[in-house]
Order: C-alpha cells, then structure tokens, then sequence
C-alpha cells in the first residue's frame, strides 16, 4: 500500500524538479558574430533587443577592439591581436540606436564603424 503510494508521488517530484529550472532559468543571449578585417566591421545579423553576446574575431594583421554604445550603456572587448577572439554580453533595448566601432588608432575613420536599431 505505502509504495503505490509513494510512486504518484515520486513521479510529481520528477516532473517539478524537471519543469522548475525551465520556467525560471534565465533567457539565453543571442549571439551575433562580428567579423573584424582592417577598415570594416562585419555583423553576421542586426541584433533584436534583449541579452546580446557579440562573438568578436579579428580576421585582419591589425591590431582591432568592439566599442558597442547605445541606451546609456557602453560594452567593450580587450585589444585583439591577429587571428584573436573575444565576447561582450550587451542587454540592448527594443527601439534604441547602438553604435559600433573600433577604437584602435584612426580605425573608426578608416570605416570601422557602423550602427543598428534594436528590434
């Protein structure tokens, strides 16, 4: 009798334990690949609003960095050498203007730069 009563029971506490870090786990980012090449900056798509994480790589023999600045906020990646990667995690919001560049020396009047709405 107590295990046909311990089984319904067993069986609910599975199915919580599955469904509660589902229904409460943070919203995964976007990820947006930029390419970076010696006087241009390359989005792979126009990032929506919400949690953004740029995948920078610099495909170039320069040395290059991503600024991204808009809503109040500015996100930054490190120096990248040669061949080099980095990522910066960026809350965008719905409807707002974001600028990108990249700060090395004169890059951003070289072309390096651009800007996106969040939709």
């Amino acid at each position: 009798m107590k295990r046909l009563i311990l089984l319904p029971a067993l069986a609910a506490l599975a199915a919580i334990a599955i469904l509660v870090p589902t229904a409460f786990s943070a919203p995964t980012a976007q990820t947006i690949r930029v390419t970076e090449t010696s006087y241009r900056i390359k989005l792979s798509a126009p990032p929506k609003a919400g949690q953004v994480r740029f995948v920078v790589r610099n495909a170039s023999g320069d040395d290059h960095d991503f600024w991204v600045s808009g809503g109040g906020k500015t996100f930054r990646t490190r120096i990248l050498g040669e061949g080099r990667t980095a990522s910066v995690t960026a809350t965008l919001k719905k409807g707002v203007r974001y600028r990108f560049w990249c700060a090395v020396d004169d890059h951003r009047l070289e072309g390096m730069s651009g800007s996106f709405v969040a939709r």
